[in-house]
């Protein structure tokens, strides 16, 4: 029988308990895996802080309550799990059952605050990286996905200053929905674009009213200035519970090019003056087939560090199994010298078989990808992989 229409269980903890509000495409998400559902501002005005408790998020949690499957989930969990590879739903453990009610509150608030940044990280796209945004419209459409093709939207977007899109009446009803949530918050995560290149940041977070014990995450990829950056430092000290997230998987050439912005020199100086300043810090690592190759060496680094794994299967083609079988066999003998709670999920999600569509798209967007950033070289990768993906004359 086919994994898709296997029995099994389709209830996720996730959309009960967790909600994601993108202020700048004014979207929220009833999980961050899931497809988003745009907000609906006249049934909002009459429906003030209900945001989390929208048609269409009541009827998904009811049908997990049925364990049927969400349509939603299908953008991310629910094709991983039919190939077998380990679905975010796993790996936050979403299905242990703890809520049954399909009118709740949100414990977790995900702030999307705007998409500014300086970095075009590999796996990321023009809806959160305005450096992605102004490529695409400068440069041109790549071929293969609609993440880095040009809209008239995008041109747009690129026009409005920060003042400009925080002070529109959207963005600030939605803001208000936050206020008004903000008390029963265990947790209130933001993240961008680069969260520290928003000049708002501080004075959206006083305006909410949170719990002593309530935490406030901030997920970074250090993509500012230093010393703007060492400015920022001395007001986080101030945030209690405050806790920073640095979005990071690679060292030094394999990090400056799949998080293309930085220096990585600079960037550790970075986090040593979040160190010296006693600001707690952990690690959020994405999984793909381009950062995977450099993540055992990251590991070693700072296996000191909390470090929380996440795998991209948007775009597909940068889901971490899209790769040639011989550098699969290296990065599975390498893998086996992590913890088992990292080898383990990656060992499994390295696994399926890509299609060859995946495997022309990532050689196409890798051959796109590097003639735009004249600094980066392919030859840090595998010449078994550039052969594979068709890159070998482009090195």
């Amino acid at each position: 029988m086919s994994k898709i229409f296997e029995i099994r269980d389709y209830y996720c903890s996730m959309k009960f308990k967790f909600l994601k509000i993108d202020l700048e495409s004014k979207t929220t998400y009833n999980c961050h895996a899931a497809r988003p559902h745009p907000v609906e501002f006249e049934w909002l005005k009459n429906n003030t802080g209900r945001l989390f408790n929208t048609d269409i998020n009541i009827a998904e949690r009811q049908m997990m309550l049925e364990n049927k499957r969400n349509s939603s989930c299908e953008q991310n969990c629910w094709p991983a799990e039919d190939r077998g590879a380990q679905s975010p739903r796993q790996y936050q453990l979403g299905s242990d059952r703890t809520h049954t009610a399909i009118d709740t509150d949100p414990e977790i608030i995900d702030l999307t605050i705007g998409a500014d940044c300086n970095l075009t990280c590999s796996y990321c796209c023009k809806e959160y990286s305005t450096a992605w945004r102004r490529d695409v419209v400068i440069n041109g459409d790549y071929a293969n996905d609609v993440r880095y093709q040009a809209t008239n939207k995008d041109r747009l977007l690129l026009k409005i200053s920060q003042p400009e899109l925080k002070y529109s009446t959207h963005y600030q009803a939605l803001l208000k929905e936050i206020e008004l949530a903000a008390p029963a918050l265990k947790t209130l995560v933001i993240t961008g674009g680069e969260p520290l290149l928003d000049n708002f940041l501080f004075d959206t977070l006083a305006n909410l009213k949170m719990s002593d014990q309530s935490v406030i995450e901030i997920y970074t990829g250090l993509g500012v200035g230093s010393s703007r950056f060492a400015n920022i430092v001395q007001k986080l000290k101030q945030i209690p519970n405050l806790q920073i997230i640095v979005s990071a998987e690679n060292t030094e050439k394999f990090a400056e090019f799949n998080r293309y912005g930085i220096q990585w020199q600079e960037f550790m100086n970075k986090i040593n003056l979040l160190k010296q300043n006693n600001i707690k810090i952990k690690f959020h690592a994405t999984l793909t087939n381009l950062t995977i190759f450099g993540f055992v060496q990251f590991y070693k680094q700072f296996k000191d560090e909390e470090i929380k794994l996440t795998f991209a299967y948007q775009p597909d083609m940068m889901a971490v199994y899209v790769l040639d079988y011989h550098s699969k066999q290296q990065l599975m003998q390498d893998l086996t010298l992590l913890p088992e709670h990292f080898s383990t999920p990656l060992l499994k999600s390295i696994t399926p078989d890509p299609s060859e569509i995946q495997r022309n798209n990532i050689g196409n967007f890798l051959k796109e990808f590097v003639n735009r950033r004249k600094d980066l070289n392919l030859n840090i990768f595998p010449n078994k992989f550039l052969t594979w993906a068709g890159l070998s004359h482009v090195v």
